[in-house]
């Protein structure tokens, strides 16, 4: 009798082909964590972490060079669609894999819901406030202002921003590498407006007149009362460590985000490298020069200063329930609203942009998943025009949508972000000690990948290396989230949610596992092998 070859996965491939080159790969990196969002940070940061400087806080970025690293290697070892999923799985268990895949995938998904309330509060509503403080606080751009920040009206407007999301996913990688590019060029046109406006304006002592002149409050007197509150008047070394640590590194997650691509991706090798550690390099540079601008013609002190005021809900803070967003800023300083319309259109069109790549890259371990079994084949099935794999493409707006809600309608279970930071870092302690025991646990594995990888240094592996680092760097971020957490700066929620994710994704392998053993299949014999390209 004829024997019949089993095929071990559901699926060998979506259909995905090499659609995207080096450059776009790049472009897609740089353009996920949104170069802008530096200046959402330099908000929460100095009063989660009192005497943080946000420009030595870029430094610690160079953590992250140990991480890509780490990725550029394993993405080598295994070119396949799925980034850490599919590294930890094959190295560790599948079910630590689905574990960690699960809680970065989730998270930067929940970004996609976040980041569509963020261009209303920032762009919009800023710009209408920015515009009336000019105009001696005009009560019809206020009242203007106070409508788009209405609860219900930001829903239905970012309901209808997560369909044209939709669409662009039903439409496919090239029209994501259209947005990308996209979402670079008006963040190219907000950093050139930033530049302009705080390079031409006078500076320190023009901003200082003009912020007493349009809120009323003199200028010192916002360190005055911060530094009579307790915040320190001075830079401290390791609250800049923590701050660059948590909320600058933050701003960089999405820059991974390549390796998840990496089965669409020509040239994986040259791809990862300048995807990877090109972005981070590219991020450093902008945001040294957003946030030394910010303290030049701010005040550092100063700029600190009216943070803690915001967060701490000071009566001195002169604008209400609005964050001290660059939009605000700029405007005071230079008196112009072309500059506020600069500023606030450039965040709109970088932030959708941003939220749609956030969203996308994780899709592909949704396709991943679904070829080991663990998720229904229909989450791998593409489209038979575009190829997208339209059941994930729902699932992640409609998880998207969930998190936009609560983002609206609960912000204490999105606040500060930071329950991305400590889920992100958490998965990230499993990828570091997949990277330290793959040479060791997958030897055949190891000794078949291209040359890069198999580089030793004083005779141990550089992959283990990079992942014991990793490690050690994860596990230290989660404690410096901690600190302002047992303070209670940070809420609760950070903690459910990042652990209800995890636990999530525990349930869902173990349940996968065991309705495939009811169809006699075994999930683990899969995992001895990578998926077909």
């Amino acid at each position: 009798m004829a024997k019949t070859k089993v095929n071990i996965f559901s699926a060998q491939a979506m259909g995905a082909t090499k659609q995207i080159n080096p450059v776009e790969t790049l472009i897609y990196s740089v353009s996920n964590p949104g170069l802008m969002f530096a200046l959402v940070y330099l908000m929460w940061a100095p009063f989660l972490y009192p005497g943080a400087h946000m420009v030595g806080a870029i430094g610690t970025v160079a953590q992250m060079f140990v991480i890509a690293g780490l990725y550029w290697l394993l993405s080598c070892a295994m070119p396949r669609s799925g980034g850490e999923y599919i590294y930890i799985s094959r190295i560790i268990h599948p079910a630590v894999g689905l574990l960690s895949s699960f809680m970065i995938s989730l998270t930067a998904i929940s970004w996609t819901g976040v980041l569509t309330n963020w261009w209303i509060k920032w762009a919009v509503v800023d710009f209408f406030k920015g515009v009336a403080i000019l105009n001696n606080n005009d009560p019809k751009l206020m009242a203007i202002a106070d409508f788009f920040m209405i609860s219900h009206v930001r829903f239905v407007l970012g309901t209808i921003a997560l369909m044209f999301v939709l669409l662009i996913y039903y439409k496919g990688i090239t029209w994501m590498v259209k947005v990308s590019m996209a979402t670079l060029t008006m963040t190219i046109v907000g950093a050139v407006a930033f530049l302009i406006a705080t390079l031409t304006s006078g500076g320190q002592e023009v901003f200082s007149q003009n912020w007493t002149l349009y809120t009323g409050v003199d200028y010192q007197s916002v360190i005055n009362i911060s530094v009579a509150d307790g915040y320190p008047a001075k830079f401290l070394l390791i609250p800049t460590i923590m701050a660059g640590s948590t909320y600058i590194i933050l701003n960089t997650l999405g820059s991974t985000f390549g390796a998840n691509l990496a089965g669409e991706v020509r040239n994986v090798q040259k791809s990862q490298l300048l995807a990877l550690f090109g972005s981070l390099t590219i991020l450093m540079v902008v945001w040294a020069i957003f946030y030394g601008l910010c303290y030049a013609n701010f005040g550092d002190i100063w700029t600190n200063c009216l943070m803690y005021l915001y967060n701490s809900g000071n009566a001195a803070y002169p604008f209400g329930d609005s964050e001290p967003f660059a939009t605000l800023l700029i405007g005071i300083l230079t008196g112009s609203p072309i500059f506020v319309f600069l500023i606030a259109i450039a965040f709109l069109v970088a932030t959708f942009g941003s939220a749609t790549g956030l969203g996308f890259g994780p899709s592909r371990n949704f396709v991943a998943w679904a070829n080991d079994r663990i998720f229904p084949i229909k989450f791998a099935e593409p489209h038979p025009k575009t190829k997208a794999p339209m059941t994930t493409m729902y699932t992640v707006v409609g998880i998207a949508y969930f998190f936009f809600f609560l983002d609206v309608y609960h912000p204490v279970w999105t606040e500060n972000i930071s329950y991305t930071i400590f889920t992100w870092f958490m998965a990230w302690i499993c990828l570091g000690i997949a990277g330290m025991i793959f040479p060791y646990k997958r030897k055949v594995l190891y000794e078949s990948s291209p040359p890069i990888v198999k580089i030793r240094i004083f005779g141990i592996p550089l992959v283990s290396i990079l992942g014991f680092f990793t490690t050690i760097i994860s596990i230290a971020i989660c404690w410096y989230l901690i600190i302002p957490f047992m303070r209670g700066d940070l809420p609760s929620t950070m903690l459910i949610v990042s652990f209800g994710i995890a636990v999530a994704g525990l349930i869902i392998y173990f349940s996968s596992r065991a309705r495939n053993r009811v169809k006699g299949i075994e999930l683990k014999y899969q995992f001895m092998e990578i998926p077909s390209e």
